[in-house]
């Protein structure tokens, strides 16, 4: 199962989460769901882009009534978040 993800957990291009659950920490951190957004700046050559939202989580896992995000899912741009909480793990 992959590990839960939070925010300020890094992503690629490289990047990191920036939204996370008002009320659901995980590791003393807001956990990360899919619409929560995230910033990224793509190499020099093609410059930095807007903020996208999370597009893939759990199909099962809900926070705030949003699916959970986790490791190796990704943005609406293409980046995978890159590093998460081992110590929680969250299914499909």
């Amino acid at each position: 199962m992959p590990a839960a993800a939070r925010m300020f957990d890094p992503t690629g291009h490289p990047g990191v989460i920036m939204q996370g659950s008002p009320n659901v920490l995980i590791e003393n951190q807001p956990a990360a769901r899919v619409g929560d957004k995230h910033v990224c700046t793509l190499p020099p050559t093609a410059g930095p882009h807007p903020p996208s939202p999370i597009a893939k989580g759990s199909g099962t896992v809900l926070i705030n009534g949003m699916h959970a995000a986790r490791q190796f899912d990704t943005a609406g741009c293409g980046a995978p978040i890159l590093k998460a909480a081992l110590s929680v793990l969250i299914g499909d």
